[in-house]
């Protein structure tokens, strides 16, 4: 359990209603849905579910976060509904929440009382610049 003592993720744990907005080829569509994040195999992990609506597409996504007990940075591996997967790192360290993936970033940041997350995700363009793709809010409702 000394994974999570002293881990900036715990703060993640619990029920969050998700909603945006992500910028694609001329449109905007709405995003709308649930993340949960719990604590897993004895508090080494946990394991973030997003179930949502992307316009009128339905997304779900399944991601490990593999927690480490001497700093605020984790290593993610996520799958979806569309049968893609990856790796990333997130870093949580005050207020400010970071994750890197190949091509693809997020930079927002948490409330002091762990109930709102907003910020964007990001899309490396092949000119190497990053073009905002989803803006987004997270209310924690559990």
């Amino acid at each position: 359990m000394a994974a999570i003592s002293t881990s900036n993720f715990r703060r993640l744990i619990g029920v969050w209603k998700t909603f945006g907005q992500i910028s694609s080829e001329n449109q905007v569509l709405e995003l709308a849905g649930t993340d949960s994040y719990e604590l897993i195999l004895d508090g080494k992990f946990i394991l973030h579910k997003a179930d949502v609506t992307i316009g009128s597409e339905k997304s779900e996504i399944f991601e490990m976060i593999s927690l480490d007990e001497t700093t605020n940075k984790v290593k993610m591996q996520y799958f979806n509904s569309k049968g893609e997967s990856g790796i990333m790192t997130g870093e949580l360290t005050n207020n400010n929440f970071k994750i890197e993936g190949e091509g693809i970033k997020f930079s927002g940041m948490i409330n002091s009382e762990n109930s709102t997350i907003v910020g964007k995700w990001y899309l490396q363009t092949n000119n190497k610049s990053w073009k905002e793709f989803i803006d987004m809010k997270l209310e924690k409702q559990l």
